[in-house]
């Protein structure tokens, strides 16, 4: 199963109540509403990518007097979203081809969502497309480059106890498909990919993106900010968690 039929059609019937149940609204994500919050002003059209039931960020933003859209591969979600969050202007969407015209939004973000693109640098291409000149693009990632995502990436992939696990998950959830049971499990099949920070690094540089900044999570989550990190002295490695912000020119 590719990845973006995964996330349309499997994963989103687990979405579809775990960030309310599961999450909730954490100090991290907290942390990157007061970021955007900081540095747009209100009234301003952003776009979220992978909005996702709209919670917590969209709704978050609707409240405080945005103008928000969002854009998810998921119809279920989008339906969901759409119900829950009458002024959020939200669409089934793919991250790597959005439709909508270049320099539409003020800002465009995707939190929690980067590990499940096929392509990011399609996706970032497209974010910053999207934004006006002067405009913000936030995503976070998780760093490959940091121990313990490393640790868990490869004992997810690697493993042979894991890849045993994964082809008996995989025949029965082929076996459910038959059957017409839609409860489904591809957690361990189709997994999450951290992102090397030096891809990014790399790409921004390819297509002539200098001005951004690269923030880290902070250790402590009562902490109501973020580290901003300089690539050339900080141990980058550290952080699990990376957030992108980036001025286009």
């Amino acid at each position: 199963m590719d990845r973006k039929n995964y996330m349309k059609n499997i994963y989103s019937k687990y979405w579809i109540s775990a960030r309310e149940n599961e999450y909730e609204f954490s100090n991290y994500d907290k942390n990157l509403c007061n970021y955007i919050i900081n540095n747009i002003n209100k009234n301003e059209a952003i776009l979220e990518v992978g909005i996702g039931t709209g919670y917590p960020f969209a709704d978050f933003f609707q409240k405080n007097g945005y103008n928000i859209y969002g854009i998810d591969i998921a119809p279920l979600l989008i339906e969901k979203c759409k119900k829950l969050n009458k002024k959020i202007n939200c669409k089934v969407g793919d991250a790597e081809n959005i439709d909508y015209p270049d320099n539409f939004f003020k800002c465009t973000y995707s939190f929690h969502s980067t590990f499940y693109f096929p392509d990011l640098s399609r996706v970032i291409d497209e974010m910053i497309r999207v934004t006006s000149p002067g405009g913000l693009i936030v995503f976070d990632i998780q760093n490959r480059d940091n121990e313990e995502i490393i640790k868990n990436y490869n004992k997810m992939v690697s493993s042979k106890r894991n890849i045993f696990k994964k082809l008996i998950r995989y025949f029965k959830n082929i076996i459910k498909i038959i059957l017409g049971n839609r409860a489904t499990d591809w957690t361990n099949v189709v997994h999450e990919i951290p992102t090397f920070p030096d891809t990014i690094y790399k790409h921004l540089k390819k297509i002539n993106i200098n001005n951004y900044k690269v923030l880290a999570r902070p250790y402590d989550e009562k902490n109501n900010d973020f580290f901003r990190l300089k690539i050339e002295n900080d141990p980058i490695a550290e952080h699990p968690r990376l957030v992108f912000s980036i001025k286009k020119p």
